[in-house]
C-alpha cells in the first residue's frame, strides 16, 4: 500500500508515520514536507523502525504546491490528510489558505486520477463549532475551529465518495509540542483559579488517533455497507473527563508539580468570563490575534471548554474497529518514562 501523507511533522504526524511502518512492512510513504527542518521531524519518524527511512519519500512543497501534490499523489492508494495551521488565535484568511484552499486544490487533484485513492481527512472536534453559530456566519475570531467546519462542509459537499473524516478529541501523549505547552501556561495563568464549571472533554492519546487513522486506511467495508462519506469520531475509551482532572494528570504528570486546581468555593458564571476575554480582545490598539494573549485565555479557547464539544466514538468501533489500544493509565506511565525518566 503507498500512501499520501500531509502534515508529517506534526505531533501527529509523526507518530503516525513510525505507528504505520511498523504495523505493515509493505506500507511506503510519500510525505509532504515545506522546510528541511520538516525533512527531519518526519523521518525522525522513522528511526525506530528498522528500513524506515527507505519507505519515506520527502515531497518538497506546501498544500498550496500544485506540483508538489500532483507528485505525491501519483500511483497512492490512500491519501492521509493532516497537514493544517494550528493556533488559536490568529486571522482567518490565513487558516483559509492553508486548511480550507489547501485541501480544495488536493480534492480537486485526486478527483481526476484514473484510480481514485481512498481519502481521510483528519478533522478535529473543534468542527463541532456549528454546532453553536451558523455555518453561514461562523466567527473570524475562532479561526481554526472555522476553518476545520468549513473544510469538513467542502468535503461533504464534494462529489468525491471514497472519503473517510475522522473528528479527534484533545490530543495528547508524548512528544507532544502542541496542546501541552499551553496547558502549562493556562495552568499558571491567575485566571485559571476562576474557571467556570465546563463541559466534560473528549480527549485522545496520540496512539490511539493513530490506530484510528491505520484502520481508515486498511478498511475494507462490509457488503451491507455503502461505501461514501463516512465520518467517525474518536476519544479514549475512558470517555470524557473533567478539563481540571485533565489538567491535574496531563501537566502535572510532566512537570511533578500538580497545577492548582479552579476554587470550588467561587466559580463565576461563564457569562462573565466570556465577557471579560471578549472586551480585552476588542481593544484596537491590541488585536486579538497579538500573542501576548495567555494560552487558553481566548474566546476560541473558551468556545471549546464552554460548549459541549463531546465525541461518541460507538460508530468508529463498531465499523472500523476502533478499540483505543492505549489505557489512560498506560498514557501516564509513557509521560513519566519520557519527562521523568521513570
Amino acid at each position: 500500500m503507498k500512501l499520501f501523507l500531509t502534515g508529517g511533522s506534526g505531533f501527529l504526524g509523526r507518530n503516525f508515520i513510525k505507528y504505520v511502518l511498523s504495523r505493515d512492512k509493505q506500507i511506503t510513504i510519500n510525505a509532504l514536507s515545506r522546510s528541511s527542518i520538516s525533512d527531519e521531524l518526519i523521518l525522525s519518524g522513522c528511526n525506530e523502525v528498522e528500513g524506515g527511512r527507505e519507505r519515506v519519500r520527502i515531497i518538497r512543497g506546501d498544500m498550496n504546491d500544485e506540483a508538489a501534490i500532483r507528485e505525491g499523489v501519483n500511483e497512492a492508494d490512500v491519501v492521509v490528510h493532516m497537514a493544517a495551521k494550528v493556533q488559536p488565535w490568529g486571522y482567518f484568511p490565513e487558516f483559509e489558505k492553508v486548511n480550507v484552499q489547501g485541501t480544495s486544490l488536493l480534492l480537486s487533484i485526486i478527483s481526476n486520477l484514473p484510480q481514485k485513492p481512498r481519502f481521510i481527512y483528519i478533522s478535529s472536534f473543534t468542527a463541532l463549532i456549528s454546532n453553536h453559530y451558523p455555518k453561514d456566519a461562523l466567527p473570524d475570531w475562532a479561526p481554526y475551529s472555522k476553518s476545520k467546519c468549513l473544510t469538513e462542509n467542502l468535503i461533504l459537499k464534494s462529489t468525491y465518495s471514497n472519503v473517510i473524516i475522522l473528528r479527534l478529541g484533545w490530543l495528547w501523549g508524548k512528544d507532544d509540542d502542541t496542546l501541552l505547552p499551553k496547558l502549562k501556561n493556562l495552568s499558571k495563568n491567575p485566571l485559571w483559579l476562576f474557571t467556570p464549571e465546563c463541559y466534560e472533554l473528549s480527549i485522545l492519546h496520540v496512539t490511539n488517533a493513530c490506530e484510528a487513522t491505520f484502520l481508515s486506511c486498511v478498511h475494507q467495508f462490509k457488503a451491507n455497507q455503502v461505501e461514501g462519506k463516512k465520518i467517525y469520531e474518536i476519544e479514549d475509551s475512558e470517555g470524557k473527563i473533567k478539563v481540571e482532572d485533565f489538567m491535574e494528570f496531563y501537566v502535572g504528570t510532566v512537570s511533578k508539580v500538580n497545577p492548582p486546581r479552579p476554587f470550588t468555593t467561587f466559580r463565576p458564571p461563564k457569562w462573565f468570563i466570556w465577557g471579560a476575554i471578549t472586551f480585552v480582545e476588542w481593544i484596537p490598539f491590541l488585536g486579538y490575534s497579538k500573542r501576548w494573549m495567555f494560552d487558553g485565555c481566548n474566546r476560541e479557547s473558551l468556545l471549546c471548554l464552554f460548549q459541549d464539544y463531546r465525541l461518541y466514538s460507538d460508530n468508529a468501533k463498531q465499523e472500523l474497529g476502533y478499540v483505543g489500544i492505549v489505557s489512560r493509565e498506560q498514557g501516564i506511565q509513557e509521560l513519566k518514562r519520557m519527562y521523568l525518566n521513570e
